[in-house]
């Protein structure tokens, strides 16, 4: 069973790893590794920004196994983006994730939409957004990549 919580500046190191990922830097539409004092600077603004929902899950053990964002566009309409520790990739985790983030964010903020959008050959991530309930809106060139655009209201709607 997954718990989350919400990131905390002690979650700094953790986040710089996973964003520093190899995997996760080639499936994000910037593919350029980040230094440490841009992820800093970002990251600090980001946990004490109301606007960007930033948590960290955990699995059975209390480990920490990945982190979800949604950072709120405008007054309706957010993008979310997920990442998994390589440690524990392929066991399901992502789904669960992707489905307890967002139902969080919507309880919150039932009048927003949440957007994903994935890279065209990233066909893992497009099930695991299918099984979590996203729905597909159209194929688009999201960053210079054809990608997967995916949507997620309250309640399915």
């Amino acid at each position: 069973m997954l718990s989350f919580r919400k990131a905390q500046i002690d979650d700094l190191q953790l986040y710089f790893n996973w964003v520093n990922d190899p995997i996760v830097r080639e499936q994000s539409y910037n593919s350029d590794i980040i230094d440490f004092l841009n992820h800093s600077e970002w990251f600090e603004k980001s946990i004490n920004d109301n606007s960007c929902l930033m948590l960290v899950f955990m699995n059975e053990e209390n480990k920490a196994i990945g982190q979800l964002r949604i950072q709120k566009q405008n007054e309706n309409e957010s993008i979310i983006g997920i990442s998994v520790d390589s440690n524990y990739r392929g066991n399901g985790y992502a789904q669960d994730m992707l489905v307890k983030g967002t139902n969080y964010f919507l309880l919150e903020n039932p009048n927003f939409i949440i957007n994903a959008f994935i890279k065209e050959k990233n066909v893992s991530s497009k099930q695991v957004f299918e099984k979590a309930k996203f729905k597909f809106k159209k194929m688009v060139n999201h960053e210079n990549s054809n990608s997967f655009h995916y949507i997620k209201k309250l309640n399915g709607n």
